[in-house]
C-alpha cells in the first residue's frame, strides 16, 4: 500500500517529517516525547513545541515535546492480513523517560494509551506554517494505540509492543486488566462528590485524614511522600545528630536549578525535610525509611511568582490556590509574572498522585493526624481501615 503520508511529504522538500508521541501514563497525566532533532538533522537533541489539539484543554496551547532517541517499527498500515502490533524502543539513557513518567516501572505502562501524532516541521511552534494560539494545529490523522507489553528491557532503552484499541484478542471478562501489585481504579473517581452516575472504579479517597475529628487536608505524590502546607515551618528544626519520633527535622544539599527558559542550569542549596518515624540517632535519608520519610512542602499560590524546577525534579515546588488541587513544576522554572496560568499542561503537573502500591493506598485510607490539626501525618497508620475493595485482590486491610 501506498504510504500517502510520505508521499505528500515530497510534494514539500523544504520541511521535514515530524513524529510525535504522546503517552497518558495515569489519568489525566500525560509525557511528550518524540524522537529528538537527531530525527530530521542527525546532530542534537532539542525539546520541540507543538499545538494542544484536546477539547478539555485550550485548543492552541503550546505542549513541549522532550526529545528521546526513539525506534518505531511496525507502523504500517495495510488493509489486508493481521492487525499490525507495532513496537517502540526508547532510550533510558539518564532515566529520561521514567523522570518524565512519574518514576513509574516500565511493566505499569500496561495498558496505558499512546497517541501518535504526525505533522511537518513548518508546523512546530515557531514554524513558518505555525497557526497560533487559539487555533487547532495542522497535522496528519492521529492514532491511538495501547502498551501491550514489555517486549524487552535493558539498561540501555525499553521496548514496548503496541496493541490497537480494536484489537480485541485476549479480551476477558470482566473487562478490566488486573497488574500485580498495582491499582487499577481512577484515582479519586468514586469520591462522594462524583454525581453517582458519574464514579468510575472503587477510589472514594477524599484527600481527609481518618483523625475523627479532622478536617486537614491531606496531599501525597506519586512517590508516596506526604506534601504538607510551609505553614507548617516552625515545626521542623535542624537536625542536630538524634531524633525523636514524629518530630520534623531539615537537612540541606545541593541540587540544579533550572532557569526559567530550560536551557540552563545553576547549583543551589536546598532545604530537605524529613519526619522521624523512630526515634534515634540515625541520618536522614532516603534509603532509611525505617526511620525517616521525606516531607515536601507546598505554597499557597501566588501569581508573579517564581517557582522552580530542578534536575532533580523531587525538589520541584509544590503549589496549591486556596481552593483548588495541588500542583506541581512540571519540568522547569516557571515565572508566573509573564505565565500566570495554574493548570496541568506545558508548566504544572499535579501534585496529588496515587502511587498505585499497597502502600500507596494505605498511606491514605489509613492516615493520623497529629494532635493540633496542622495537617501532620502520624508515623503511625490505623491500622484497622480496609482498603478499597478490588484495587488489590485478596487484600483486605494493611497490617
Amino acid at each position: 500500500m501506498t504510504d500517502i503520508i510520505r508521499t505528500t511529504q515530497l510534494q514539500d522538500p523544504g520541511s521535514s517529517l515530524i513524529t510525535l508521541y504522546e503517552l497518558e501514563y495515569s489519568t489525566g497525566s500525560f509525557a511528550y516525547f518524540y524522537s529528538g532533532r537527531a530525527e530530521f538533522d542527525g546532530t542534537t537533541l532539542e525539546n520541540i513545541r507543538f499545538r494542544e489539539w484536546r477539547q478539555e484543554f485550550v485548543v492552541g496551547a503550546e505542549i513541549e515535546y522532550v526529545g528521546i532517541p526513539i525506534e518505531a517499527e511496525g507502523f504500517d498500515t495495510s488493509n489486508d492480513g493481521a492487525i499490525s502490533r507495532p513496537t517502540l524502543t526508547i532510550a533510558n539513557i539518564g532515566s529520561v523517560l521514567s523522570d518524565s513518567i512519574g518514576g513509574l516501572k516500565p511493566e505499569e505502562l500496561i495498558g496505558t494509551k499512546l497517541t501518535k501524532r504526525t505533522t511537518l516541521e513548518k508546523y512546530l511552534v515557531g514554524g513558518s506554517g505555525d497557526v497560533g494560539p487559539g487555533l487547532a494545529p495542522v497535522e496528519y490523522p492521529r492514532t491511538v494505540y495501547y502498551i501491550d507489553r514489555v517486549k524487552e528491557k535493558n539498561i540501555l532503552n525499553i521496548t514496548f509492543e503496541l496493541a490497537a484499541p480494536f484489537d480485541l484478542q485476549g479480551v476477558t471478562v470482566p473487562r478490566r486488566v488486573v497488574i500485580g501489585g498495582a491499582c487499577p481504579f481512577k484515582y479519586k473517581g468514586a469520591q462522594q462528590l462524583v454525581s453517582p452516575q458519574a464514579r468510575l472504579g472503587g477510589c472514594d479517597w477524599d484527600s481527609t485524614f481518618q483523625s475523627p475529628s479532622s478536617s486537614s487536608v491531606l496531599f501525597i505524590n506519586d512517590l508516596d511522600e506526604y506534601v504538607i502546607s510551609d505553614t507548617n515551618l516552625g515545626q521542623f528544626s535542624a537536625w542536630s545528630g538524634s531524633s525523636t519520633k514524629n518530630s520534623l527535622y531539615t537537612t540541606t544539599s545541593t541540587a540544579d536549578r533550572y532557569s526559567a527558559d530550560g536551557l540552563s542550569t545553576s547549583p543551589v542549596t536546598v532545604t530537605n525535610y524529613w519526619q522521624a518515624i523512630t526515634t534515634g540517632t540515625g541520618t536522614p535519608s532516603d534509603s532509611d525509611r525505617g526511620n525517616w520519610r521525606r516531607i515536601r512542602l507546598y505554597s499557597i499560590y501566588s501569581a508573579g511568582t517564581t517557582y522552580y524546577g530542578y534536575k532533580q525534579s523531587g525538589y520541584n515546588d509544590y503549589v496549591k490556590k486556596l481552593l483548588g488541587d495541588l500542583f506541581k513544576v512540571k519540568l522547569i522554572t516557571v515565572d508566573t509574572s509573564v505565565n500566570d496560568n495554574l493548570k496541568e499542561g506545558r508548566y504544572w503537573t499535579l501534585g496529588d498522585v496515587c502511587g498505585k502500591k499497597i502502600n500507596s493506598c494505605a498511606l491514605r485510607y489509613n492516615a493520623l493526624e497529629l494532635p493540633g490539626g496542622s495537617g501532620i501525618p502520624d508515623s503511625n497508620l490505623n491500622k484497622t481501615n480496609h482498603l478499597r475493595f478490588g484495587g488489590f485482590p485478596g487484600v483486605q486491610q494493611r497490617r
